[in-house]
Formats: structure tokens, C-alpha cells, sequence
């Protein structure tokens, strides 16, 4: 099982409505999320700054697997107008896990 953590900045003036849409996220994302093996997925918010983790088995393939539907692209035009224009042009920094105690 690989453990995969992202973070991303919004725009201040978007963190509103980046939490409104995750209160309600599109079945067919969700259903997306989960054909791509992704599980116990959770994003985090600090501010404006945005932390996601989740676990699968293979991220490459996951991450792959996900941004193939067309579910995943809708939701991803919809929250890259709410990141910052880092976020839009490089997608998010994942992060290297440095520490970990079971």
C-alpha cells in the first residue's frame, strides 16, 4: 500500500467556495475516485492552503486510471479556477513522507 500526499494553494477569495464543493462532491467523481483503487482519501484546509492524502496500491496507476474520466476532468476545470495560477499550471506538489509510526 503506497500512502500519497498532495497540498495546493486556493485563491483567498475562492476557499469558500473550494469547501462548499467538497461538502457535495459529484457521485460520478467519487465513483472515479474509488475505480482508480484510491481509498481513505481526506483534504485538509490551513488557510488557504489546501492537503490531501489518500492511500492506494499503485499511484501512478491510480493517478492515471483517475484523470482518464471524464468525471475527473469536469471536477478538475471546475476546482482549477479556485487554485492559485501555480496549482493550475504545474497541478499540485506532492510530498514525501518523512515520518511515519504505525
Amino acid at each position: 500500500m503506497a500512502r500519497v500526499a498532495w497540498t495546493g494553494q486556493l485563491r483567498p477569495d475562492k476557499i469558500d467556495e473550494y469547501v462548499a464543493a467538497h461538502a457535495a462532491v459529484w457521485p460520478d467523481v467519487l465513483a472515479a475516485i474509488t475505480n482508480a483503487g484510491i481509498r481513505n482519501y481526506s483534504c485538509f484546509l490551513f488557510g488557504n492552503r489546501v492537503f490531501g492524502y489518500y492511500e492506494c496500491d499503485d499511484p501512478e496507476v491510480s493517478l492515471v486510471l483517475e484523470a482518464a474520466a471524464d468525471a475527473t476532468k469536469r471536477w478538475r476545470l471546475a476546482m482549477g479556477q479556485l487554485f492559485d495560477e501555480e496549482v493550475v499550471q504545474n497541478g499540485p506538489t506532492f510530498l514525501p513522507e518523512i515520518f511515519r509510526i504505525d
